[in-house]
């Protein structure tokens, strides 16, 4: 187990720095002391051996003592958002199965904890630190305070095996809703080797400024500085303007990603400097292919290892061979050692197409087409959800290729070359990809219809030129019909609601006013033309408004507004 390996490095290199945060150095030894404190606190507060602990904490050093320490006692641990609000985040804590939450020392927590406190009647509160914040609940302080740092006995976790869920990591499904998705002690193990393709070593030192609550950050950056006995910067939040000069101050050679950092990254100036750092490695994912070669040859980044891979999946995908926009390759060799299929798929009928015999038609190579894994015993698995067993039933394929088969759905489409390499091309359903988060359609929806003067919110991804992902769009049917528009109470409310209610990523960047929605024959909401259409002045006669971030207030969207956006000059 990751815990089993931590406490190896300890004992190999105790005074070897580990954790890099502002200006304080962690050693080896110095993280075990206060995992240790940690581990005893939560069994001095009632916690009970195999159940779960949930934390809300920034990235902070007490996020990397905290996770360490839950592991030594044989807890799992629900890593919970820190940026819900309102019911997805009372949802998230209920749904982990958790008694306890340990929320970290930023006011902000303390006050999202407080909006919902009555949505989690069942959960204890402990705050970190001893801000105003933390006298409204239990001090985790006052009980680190009181306990020893000396090493637990590891029969403590005996029950702990490699199929035993480690932590439960948060991913938005068709519900809308976060679902914790179960992560085993053997997957967060090997998750924590996927440096070994580039021969990460002891004296790598990797940069972390993505969410500690998300597995790019905990599994694969955090948990491969643990196997190699490395270094981690941790820094509390992404910045584009400070990133190469903290990548020079700590020396760093391994930097980590998502498609948008590196976006952010080339739209900052260009500087003499920029090509003045120690960085070899760029590992992540979202990387899009058209600024792939302007990221590496810019920042002179020797090599770039994209990879693909969902929390819950039971398999992934990395590229291996420094390919332009490839995340991996997916050749009828390897697939026996990492099963993956790719079926052709209708996006009308949003499911795979079969043939006349019921049973799905494989994409020829240069084609696009739906990730799927199959279920083998012994082989592959998927864990699912914590909760509802229907939301880990709407993962699964059956009668794929023979009657009885089983298959994981990706969910997400793939390009499959002449050569077997695997390029990311989009999500399907009811979710698309913003700002490195997923984002449920369904759950802004039902958020956006809480406004009395909206009866109907059909919200989808459209693209903004220069940017990641797809940016939400939300067509409105007003309750008045008539109005035609939103008047300036109704632009306020909605700010306010949207401002108050869904985190940043999930925030419409754009309304769309329409007197009648289209249907589907199945009385589904059409989406096909909104989509095509996006925000595009030219083609659109209906009222439209878009975000502007820097007040996050509703503002009417004209023609020179719209230029202005296409050309790259507002920022979303």
């Amino acid at each position: 187990m990751l815990i089993d390996v931590f406490e190896d490095k300890v004992k190999a290199i105790p005074k070897k720095a580990f954790i890099l945060y502002k200006e304080s150095t962690y050693t080896y030894e110095d993280m075990d002391k206060m995992a240790n404190k940690a581990a005893r606190a939560a069994i001095e507060i009632g916690v009970k051996p195999g159940s779960t602990i949930a934390i809300m904490i920034h990235n902070h050093p007490s996020i990397v003592w905290s996770y360490l320490g839950f592991m030594k006692a044989g807890y799992q641990i629900a890593l919970i958002n820190i940026y819900l609000r309102s019911r997805p985040l009372s949802h998230s804590i209920n749904s982990s199965g958790a008694n306890v939450l340990i929320l970290g020392e930023d006011p902000v927590l303390s006050e999202a904890i407080l909006e919902i406190k009555d949505d989690i009647p069942n959960i204890t509160t402990y705050v970190l630190g001893s801000s105003k914040q933390s006298t409204l609940f239990l001090s985790f302080d006052l009980v680190l305070s009181r306990v020893s740092d000396v090493t637990l006995d590891k029969n403590i976790r005996k029950h702990v095996l490699p199929t035993t869920p480690n932590m439960l990591i948060y991913t938005s499904g068709t519900t809308g809703l976060p679902k914790p998705a179960l992560v085993t002690q053997v997957r967060t193990l090997g998750a924590a080797f996927g440096f070994e393709v580039f021969s990460i070593s002891s004296d790598d030192v990797v940069y972390e400024p993505l969410p500690m609550y998300h597995s790019a950050a905990l599994m694969i950056g955090f948990g491969n500085t643990i196997t190699s006995g490395c270094t981690m910067v941790l820094r509390e939040k992404f910045s584009a303007s400070h990133f190469w000069e903290d990548c020079r101050r700590y020396n760093v050679t391994i930097i980590q990603y998502i498609g948008e950092v590196c976006r952010y990254l080339l739209a900052q100036p260009k500087s003499k400097d920029d090509k003045n750092h120690k960085v070899k490695v760029a590992f992540g994912n979202g990387l899009r292919q058209d600024i792939w070669t302007e990221f590496k040859e810019r920042f002179n980044i020797e090599r770039i290892v994209e990879f693909y891979g969902a929390t819950e999946g039971p398999v992934g995908l990395i590229n291996f061979t420094n390919r332009t926009g490839a995340c991996g390759r997916s050749s009828p060799y390897m697939r026996q050692f990492n099963p993956t299929m790719f079926l052709k798929y209708d996006l009308e009928a949003q499911a795979p197409m079969r043939n006349k015999a019921g049973y799905c038609i494989p994409i020829d190579r240069d084609e696009v087409g739906l990730m799927v894994v199959p279920l083998i015993d012994g082989k592959t698995s998927f864990q699912g959800y914590r909760g509802k067993k229907e939301d880990s039933e709407k993962r699964l394929l059956y009668d794929v290729f023979e009657k009885g088969d089983k298959y994981y759905n990706s969910g997400d489409l793939f390009r499959v070359d002449k050569d077997y390499y695997v390029y990311f091309n989009d999500r399907i359903g009811d979710t698309f990809r913003w700002k490195g988060e997923n984002v449920s359609t369904t759950e802004v929806s039902n958020i956006l219809t809480d406004l009395d003067f909206v009866t109907d919110a059909n919200v989808y991804g459209v693209l903004i030129p220069g940017t990641e992902g797809r940016a939400g769009m939300a067509a409105l049917h007003l309750t008045d019909s008539n109005i035609g528009t939103l008047s300036p109470a109704m632009i306020a409310s909605l700010s306010k609601h949207v401002r108050t209610v869904l985190p940043s990523y999930a925030r419409p960047r754009f309304i769309r006013i329409q007197k009648q929605f289209d249907m589907t024959s199945t009385f589904k909401q059409q989406k096909t033309i909104l989509v095509r259409e996006g925000f595009d002045m030219n083609v659109i006669s209906d009222p439209i408004f878009y975000l502007d971030i820097s007040t996050y207030f509703y503002r009417p969207l004209d023609h020179e507004i719209y230029k202005q956006i296409m050309a790259g000059n507002i920022v979303f």
